[in-house]
């Protein structure tokens, strides 16, 4: 092999290994670093990469920026996949939403693009719960435990 070759080889191996290791953490860490994460929502009002790794007062966690980073986009890619985006109307710039459920405690996703793109969970406000609960707007609720299913059932097949 040429060493171009080997160093598209190279990628695609580190790229599948970085897909392993996502998996792994979505599949055995989910439910508890989406606990983690509704507490420090609570708490702060929204978490990001950023606040992991900058913070004031810095959350203390049991998973880092990266696998937070993990989860933000795995989950929005999940929706945007599965049920599809509702965006903020009010908002100026590009955006979408995901809103995923567990043990009736509910997270949104807030995706914002522009010169580039950022990501949070913050918590919805009672008029969005209301209408996940008892509209058509419900069809954007997403159950944790599907999106954990999802990646158990990748790593089956």
């Amino acid at each position: 092999m040429n060493k171009d070759e080997l160093k598209i080889k190279s990628f695609f191996e580190e790229r599948k290994r970085k897909e392993e290791l996502e998996k792994d953490f979505i599949i055995h860490q989910g439910c508890a670093t989406f606990e983690e994460i509704l507490k420090e929502v609570k708490e702060r009002g929204s978490l990001n990469e950023a606040d992991v790794y900058y913070g004031i007062p810095k959350p203390e966690l049991s998973f880092t920026d990266v696998e937070l980073g993990y989860m933000l986009t795995s989950m929005m890619e999940y929706a945007t996949n599965h049920v599809g985006n509702p965006v903020d109307e009010e908002s100026d710039f590009e955006n979408k939403l995901a809103f995923f459920e567990h043990k009736k405690e509910i997270l949104q996703i807030y995706e914002v693009s522009g010169q580039g793109t950022v990501s949070w969970f913050e918590m919805p406000d009672e008029e969005t719960i209301y209408k996940l609960h008892n509209t058509a707007y419900g069809v954007y609720l997403i159950q944790f435990d599907d999106f954990i299913n999802h990646y158990k059932n990748k790593v089956i097949k």
